[in-house]
């Protein structure tokens, strides 16, 4: 369960990390909705991700298989991602990645 999770940290941009959720969920069910919040605190790059599948038993699944929940009905989950060699710590901060419907 975990080691899926994990497997997200090599990401190195919020396009893989697209890329391979998008692929993950696949493996469940027809992705709807794939939202990426960036956060960066003290020199950590952390991706909060909201995902949607086309049907509740797909989500479920999905859920069971990396071992998260839900917040406001989206399935959500936090990877850390790999942060650069010299990272620019000007505090902490959050945006949204550019994400479109599916």
């Amino acid at each position: 369960m975990m080691d899926t999770l994990s497997a997200f940290r090599h990401c190195d941009d919020v396009a893989t990390l697209k890329s391979r959720v998008a692929d993950l969920s696949a493996t469940f069910g027809t992705l709807k909705r794939l939202d990426i919040l960036m956060a960066a605190h003290e020199g950590r790059q952390q991706a909060i991700c909201f995902v949607r599948l086309q049907t509740p038993e797909q989500e479920r699944a999905l859920m069971h298989s990396l071992g998260v929940g839900r917040f406001g009905g989206e399935i959500v989950f936090v990877v850390d991602l790999q942060t650069p060699d010299t990272p620019e710590d000007t505090g902490p901060s959050s945006q949204w990645a550019s994400c479109e419907e599916l």
